[in-house]
């Protein structure tokens, strides 16, 4: 009896290690899924411009329109 009882307790251990194994894989393929999407997406955006658009209006350089104004404005939001 008190074999069979052991045997229960290590049988149940062991269902649990593997339910977590799987949570714990499931989470990864997601985390790896949404990586590679993010990296698609931000190649997309690089392909088509829209990237290079958002770096462009980001930049000091472009908040300004020349001369005296621009320079100060450039100087301050550096």
């Amino acid at each position: 009896m008190v074999e069979m009882d052991l045997l229960r307790r290590a049988l149940a251990r062991a269902g649990g290690a593997r339910g977590q194994s799987t949570v714990e894989y499931a989470l990864v393929l997601i985390a790896f899924l949404t990586m590679a999407l993010t990296m698609g997406a931000i190649w997309q955006a690089g392909r088509d411009g829209t990237l290079l658009r958002l770096a462009v209006g980001a930049a000091s350089h472009g908040a300004g329109d020349g001369g005296l104004l621009g320079a100060a404005r450039d100087i301050a939001l550096f």
